[in-house]
């Protein structure tokens, strides 16, 4: 009797290891394990968000770490923005830790007026150096709560020093500024920045003035200004050795090249002085 149960109990032990090692081919995957197709698909998902909508959120300091031509984003308040056309526009904007330029910043018209000083905006783009411009091209952005103007730091003591570029793109202003004559050697201001330029309301102009005997270069470029034709008409009225004060914001290109938005004569020699 024992051989035929040892035998018997052999015979089950290996239909048991067959009926184990075979695959089933009606296997059952819980409805709340996705595929790996499904897997797939929302990891495209998440991707293409990040896409669009750009990485954390930088700092100041992060966002000039950051590599050139790569991807940055920030927050930032609207200081001043310029003309829209071909569906962007240019703007200066600004948080407490520095200052940023928007050099090509996409908008529809009706956005481009959601885009007013003081807004706070979340901007994705590409960080690009261009002749001395530190910049966010290329980029996109979204309207967030919150509202703050920046005061003009004053970087009259500055002028001529390493320091000033440190202060790229911040609204700033220039006290008791000298105006001093262009390469002709009498005119106060040009048409474009070698006077070739011709005359219109979107001219920009070219002036130069001076502060503890040293000079520099400023630009007017009116689709920047709020009251673009008052400026215009005090900086016409000028003459060299009058003292004006300056608040703009402070562009690089080539150099320091301040984009001036307010000029105010502090000598009385101006015939329609505000």
């Amino acid at each position: 009797m024992k051989k035929p149960m040892i035998t018997l109990m052999l015979l089950t032990i290996c239909i048991v290891l067959a009926s184990c090692s075979s695959p089933s081919s009606s296997t059952v995957v819980p409805e709340d394990i996705p595929q790996s197709s499904e897997a797939d698909a929302d990891a495209d998902s998440i991707s293409t968000k990040q896409e669009d909508y750009g990485q954390s959120v930088m700092t100041y300091q992060e966002y000039l770490a950051a590599q050139e031509d790569s991807r940055v984003t920030v927050d930032c308040y609207v200081q001043a923005k310029e003309g829209w056309h071909d569906g962007f526009c240019s703007v200066y904007a600004q948080n407490a830790d520095g200052a940023y330029y928007l050099a090509r910043l996409y908008c529809s018209e009706n956005e481009y007026e959601d885009l007013v000083p003081g807004r706070l905006i979340r901007a994705t783009g590409y960080k690009s150096h261009w002749a001395d411009s530190l910049e966010i091209s290329d980029a996109s952005f979204v309207l967030l709560d919150g509202s703050w103007i920046s005061e003009p730091a004053d970087m009259t003591a500055l002028i001529g020093t390493d320091e000033l570029i440190r202060h790229q793109n911040e609204k700033v202003c220039f006290h008791g500024m000298k105006i001093e004559t262009m390469p002709d050697g009498h005119s106060v201001w040009y048409i474009g920045w070698d006077n070739s330029g011709e005359e219109d309301q979107n001219a920009e102009l070219y002036f130069k003035a001076s502060a503890n005997g040293t000079g520099c270069s400023f630009t007017v470029k009116p689709s920047l200004c709020e009251n673009a034709e008052k400026v215009i008409e005090i900086l016409q009225q000028l003459q060299v050795g009058d003292t004006v004060d300056l608040e703009g914001y402070l562009r690089f290109y080539n150099g320091m090249l301040p984009r001036i938005t307010e000029i105010i004569p502090m000598n009385g020699n101006l015939t329609d002085q505000p």
